[in-house]
């Protein structure tokens, strides 16, 4: 649906030029019935995963004047056979991607964010179950969105797009807006199989996707904001003895134009200088550690928000979102507009020099604001400001993050929102991984897992080990930054349970027990060298249903399987329930193949791979434990 106009006038459509560009590609041309306004509807279709991609845009295809867009839908899919069940995820900060599920008889379904940004509270993604098979839908775009689900007797109506709430876009004559990509298909089979081939898509989609994800140490968790060069410097040996292959210094590590400041972290953002205070020689000096310890060196950004003490505020207001046309108040922190030139020349060319001096690998990209409808500053020329501003800003956002992977094409670049907060298949068709969720507890982020690896592939799912060691009296228990208050799980079931997509440890590795190094450096050196390619590239089957945050499940299971059916690694968790032993089904092997299966003991048997999809045998004595199995040709 495209509204046009103040009065709202809905835009009635008559169909132009139908064109076969090949075997996978078709282009529909339609022309408004009033209105100077044309839209091209581009489909492609991914034969390897039965996706269809389409990606609108409208243009003005007059010779004068403008069109007022107030709507700008990007789709209307009609299912026609009846709807068994809905899928989709919801949640909150450190609660993301909850499983729920729906019957067409609740009504009609609508998933949307208003909060400038993917949003926590929903995904832009839903799975409709048939009895036959299932359909998959999901919206690329990092603003403001809405889909809709309208069940019908015989089917179901999906709709969406852009969000319409507070939209207002102006097309200039020969001017054109891209609609967000959409994503639909209809896949033979269950939700499984459906996911497997989302992934296969997604993974496509990603830059660089045949690249190895490192295992990082990540600075946050042990310092919470306040990292300096005397912290850091001895944990990057025992980042090293680990096995991790980057150390990323988190948020904290810089000053403002003005000078040093004992505000804490929110406050110093946008200048980006190192501090001197807290790095006396520079980060360079970290980084050349962690080089000497063959480590890849990261570090934190938050490049679009800017603090009250930061230079921009004093000499650019004009570059800074006016949220519902108010001027953001000195006192809290405001959001930089990417979608204008100058800005985004600033910001590019800070980073690149940053990046660049110090040394820097891996970028994490951070966003921990909410941007509403955006706005743009007063007195802004009308070339930029016929734009709506969240579209000018993520068109700009994108562009960014593909400049500074062009500019150090060996970067690896994090995408962040306060964990999930926005995560979603356009921002990571431009970067490699995402921050998953600030949730530490272990128990809490395998549930998170199951639901935001419906979305998305498990590789751009970064995870952490957080919350070890335990309390000083050697309980098992958190790290005292983390506080989550949830002491359930080993050391070994929280590592795995960060295993299930790209890894990482941020914890205060300096107080680690010998046993403990032990531990974590042989769970990185099996994951790197076994787990890593099956979870990254293997096919994902969710052998249990997505587990209950609080840990009141009883079994979370989770098997990956080589495409080539020649491997794969099961990860199985014993919740909460009594029963203490459960037999997992492993498909997706070859039937007549005689694999070795090892178990986390050491404990190895001989079976083939009937045997294995008639089903494996799990036994964990505790609650809270875990299993990890090895299948490898035998």
């Amino acid at each position: 649906m495209v509204v046009a106009g103040a009065d709202q006038r809905p835009v009635t459509w008559h169909a132009g030029a139908w064109q076969e560009l090949d075997d996978d590609h078709r282009r529909l041309t339609l022309q408004a019935d009033a209105l100077p306004l044309q839209a091209v509807l581009s489909f492609s279709y991914d034969a390897a995963s039965g996706l269809l991609s389409l990606q609108p845009v409208l243009r003005h295809v007059g010779e004068d004047g403008e069109i007022d867009l107030r709507a700008a839908r990007s789709f209307a899919f009609v299912v026609r056979e009846p709807v068994e069940r809905m899928f989709y995820l919801s949640g909150g900060w450190t609660e993301e991607a909850e499983i729920q599920r729906a019957h067409p008889d609740d009504g009609v379904l609508t998933l949307e964010s208003r909060s400038g940004k993917t949003g926590f509270e929903f995904q832009p993604y839903i799975a409709l179950r048939t009895s036959a098979a299932t359909y998959l839908c999901q919206i690329f775009w990092s603003g403001n969105w809405q889909l809709q689900v309208e069940p019908k007797k015989d089917g179901a109506l999906l709709s969406g797009g852009l969000n319409d709430w507070r939209f207002s876009h102006r097309l200039a004559a020969g001017e054109a807006l891209r609609l967000p990509t959409v994503l639909f298909g209809r896949i033979a089979g269950p939700l499984n199989t459906a996911t497997q081939r989302l992934h296969d898509l997604r993974r496509a989609l990603r830059p660089d996707p045949d690249r190895p994800m490192p295992v990082q140490f990540n600075s946050w968790y042990p310092y919470l904001g306040e990292p300096t060069a005397e912290l850091l410097l001895p944990l990057v040996p025992i980042a090293g003895r680990l096995g991790c292959e980057a150390f990323v210094v988190d948020a904290g590590w810089y000053r403002t134009d003005e000078g040093e400041s004992d505000a804490e972290w929110t406050q110093r953002t946008g200048d980006w200088r190192t501090s001197r205070k807290r790095f006396p020689r520079g980060l360079r000096e970290v980084s050349d550690a962690c080089r000497a310890h063959g480590l890849l060196f990261g570090l934190w950004f938050e490049p679009e928000v800017i603090s009250g003490s930061s230079s921009i505020r004093r000499e650019h207001p004009e570059w800074l979102h006016h949220i519902d046309g108010e001027a953001p108040s000195p006192e809290d922190r405001a959001v930089l507009n990417l979608g204008l030139p100058a800005a985004w020349d600033h910001v590019f060319e800070r980073l690149t020099r940053m990046l660049r001096v110090i040394g820097v690998d891996w970028m994490k990209w951070d966003f921990n604001v909410d941007l509403g409808a955006g706005g743009w500053a007063p007195g802004l020329p009308a070339t930029l400001t016929r734009s709506d501003p969240l579209v000018a800003h993520y068109e700009g956002l994108y562009r960014m993050q593909d400049a500074l992977r062009a500019a150090f094409p060996n970067l690896v670049l994090e995408m962040c929102a306060g964990g999930g907060g926005r995560m979603d298949g356009e921002i990571l068709s431009h970067a490699h991984v995402n921050w998953m969720s600030d949730q530490a507890s272990a128990v809490r982020k395998l549930a998170i897992h199951f639901g935001t690896q419906l979305a998305h592939p498990a590789v751009v799912c970064n995870d952490w080990l957080i919350d070890w060691p335990g309390d000083p009296e050697g309980q098992p228990g958190q790290a005292e930054s983390a506080s989550v208050g949830d002491w359930r799980g080993d050391l070994a079931f929280r590592l795995r349970v960060a295993m299930l997509g790209t890894f990482g440890i941020s914890a205060p590795i300096d107080r680690w027990s010998p046993a403990d190094i032990a531990t974590t450096a042989a769970h990185v050196a099996l994951y790197t060298a076994k787990v890593r390619p099956l979870v990254h590239h293997g096919d994902q089957y969710y052998l249990t249903p997505g587990p209950r945050p609080d840990g009141s499940s009883d079994w979370a299971a989770v098997w990956y399987a080589a495409k080539d059916g020649g491997s794969g690694v099961l990860f199985a968790f014993r919740l909460a329930g009594a029963e203490g032993e459960r037999r997992f089904s492993l498909p997706g092997l070859r039937e007549q193949g005689v694999y070795r299966v090892t178990r986390s003991s050491g404990e190895a048997l001989t079976l083939s791979g009937a045997e294995l999809a008639a089903g494996l045998e799990v036994a964990l004595a505790e609650p809270f434990r875990s299993e990890l199995c090895l299948v490898a040709p035998a």
